[in-house]
This record gives C-alpha cells, structure tokens and sequence, in this order.
C-alpha cells in the first residue's frame, strides 16, 4: 500500500492492515453518533461482565465527548473493538477480541492504531469515568504490559451475600442516619474541606440535586457531619447482572481526618448494609477500593481485582 493511498484511509478513518495471513480493516469512529455499534459489540460478544444495555452509555456520560472507537473489520465481520479517551485525559476503557481471532495481532494493532492518536499519559482503565476501573487480572494485564503500561497498584470490588448477614447494631456512638434537608450545605462543606472526600462533591451534589436524598446516610457527632455514605441501588452498580439476585452497594464512604479511628467508618457500614438488607437486597457490593481486610472484616468478600496502570 502506498503511502498516499494509506493517507487517504486515514483521512476518513480507517486504515487496512495485514495481520497474520488475516486482513483486517480499522476503522476510527467518534462514539457519539455510533452508540449502537458499541451497544450491539458489548451485548453479543462480552458476555463474561454482562451489563444492562441501558447502562453502558451513563457510565462514559462524563467522557462521551472525547471517546472514539476502534473497530477491526475481517471480512466484514466485526472481529475486535478498542474503546478510547482522547483529550485532557487519554484512557482506554475497552479493549476486546474474539476469542477465535486472538493473538493474531488484532489486539495489536487496535492499539497501535490508537496509539498514534495519544499525546501524553496513556491510563489503562478509568479515565473521566470508567467501566472497569483498572485492568481486570488476568484479561489483558499482560498483553498491555508487553506494550508498555506500568502497574504501579492494585484495586479490588468486593461483596457480599446478604443472606450471611446478621443485623446488628453500629459500634460507634455517633448518630447515623438519612441526611436531613437542613444538612446538604453542611455536608458538601464538609467533603470540599477534606482532601481525601473532595473528589466526591460532584456525585453527591447529583443526588441532592435529583431529590435522592434517601440514598445519602451521615454520622454525626452532636450537629456536626463527621462521615457519610451513599447507598446504590441495581443502576448504579455496574455489575449487578452477574449477581443471582436483586444487587445494591455502599460507595463513596469516608470519614474526617480528625474523627478517624473511632468506629465510625465501621458503624456506617454497618448501617448500610442493615439497610440494604431490610430493603429486600440479596448482594451488597462496594466497588474500586483498596481496603479488603478492612471491609473483610464485616464479611465482604474479594470478587475483582483490577491492575492500575499507565502508559508514559
């Protein structure tokens, strides 16, 4: 292929290669305006992390302007997908091949291709939002880092069977409860305040925005807010469909620096997972976290582990 004829597919976003003995095609397609081709990939062919067709697009919302797909063409067959992150932040959230067609190099060159589009760290995993927050062990670590991505930590999702759970009382004294409409500008204060919760402003501030108040539980130590947590629900938890029955969660819980190490953390996962039980769950799942003996300690188990990683 000559090089003008390689820069006219180019120009249009699609570029042919030969793999293997396997041609193969890619075509670079912005996502908006093509959300169904991704739509149509993920039901069909990833059915190991089965999600709610519904809900794949509200996870990418925050990105959904800078994300692009990747697709591999063999035959007119759809034979390999790379979803990509490319702005202020570059982030892959997808990279998938047909088992049938794997190390023949598709994968390869899905993330050459992307490749020549990055200016900058390149984040395997969570970008402005994210799917999977890392990379899952053992689904493509190794491949990416043949390529180049560093792992520099390792992130867990944890669960548990509620029908294991025996309700009972928090072991703090601190009052924990819904928050009260009086508080909201008391606890976005808060979580602007703490250097380690102000990442949270923004998804809290959604719910209060969205009447969900009923999903945001607070401690309190007399009127003051010292800790708080969000109960999630089936459509906020990314893999619910894996689970065998109904599937909420607790997310986003953090505690004041000065109040650490006091049991409230502890009482406010108590409360919540006696919540969830009363509301009829049969699953509680904490997602993207990094303290599995601390949760274990309340009988959450480790059910994913995920490589965090970039590519300098």
């Amino acid at each position: 292929m000559s090089a003008e004829n390689e820069l006219i597919l180019l120009t249009f976003f699609s570029i042919i290669r030969e793999v293997k003995n396997i041609i193969i095609k890619i075509e670079r397609v912005p996502l908006k305006g093509n959300e169904k081709l991704l739509i149509d990939f993920w039901i069909d062919y990833i059915s190991d992390w089965k999600i709610d067709s519904n809900n794949i697009l509200p996870f990418l919302q925050p990105a959904v302007e800078n994300v692009w797909l990747y697709m591999a063409y063999n035959n007119d067959e759809c034979c390999g997908l790379l979803v990509n992150e490319e702005g202020s932040t570059n982030a892959i959230w997808l990279l998938y091949v047909l088992p049938h067609l794997r190390r023949k190099g598709i994968g390869s060159a899905l993330l050459n291709r992307a490749l020549s589009m990055i200016n900058g760290v390149w984040n395997a995993g969570k970008g402005s939002g994210y799917w999977w927050q890392g990379v899952p062990i053992g689904l493509g670590d190794d491949f990416l880092g043949k390529h180049g991505f560093e792992w520099s930590w390792t992130s867990i999702d944890m669960s548990m069977d509620l029908n294991t759970w025996s309700v009972h009382s928090p072991v703090a004294n601190q009052c924990i409860s819904k928050i009260n409409k009086d508080e909201t500008i008391q606890l976005i204060n808060m979580l602007e305040d703490e250097k380690e919760l102000c990442k949270w402003v923004l998804l809290y501030k959604t719910l209060l925005e969205d009447a969900r108040n009923e999903k945001i539980f607070v401690a309190r130590e007399g009127i003051k807010i010292v800790g708080c947590a969000m109960l999630l629900d089936e459509k906020d938890i990314r893999w619910s469909m894996n689970f065998s029955g109904r599937t909420g969660g607790i997310g986003c819980l953090g505690v004041r620096k000065h109040y650490q190490k006091n049991g409230i953390g502890a009482a406010l996962v108590i409360t919540l997972t006696n919540e969830l039980k009363y509301l009829g769950f049969d699953y509680s799942y904490i997602g993207y976290t990094w303290l599995e003996a601390w949760y274990g300690r309340f009988g959450y188990n480790t059910t994913y582990r995920f490589k965090m990683g970039q590519r300098m």
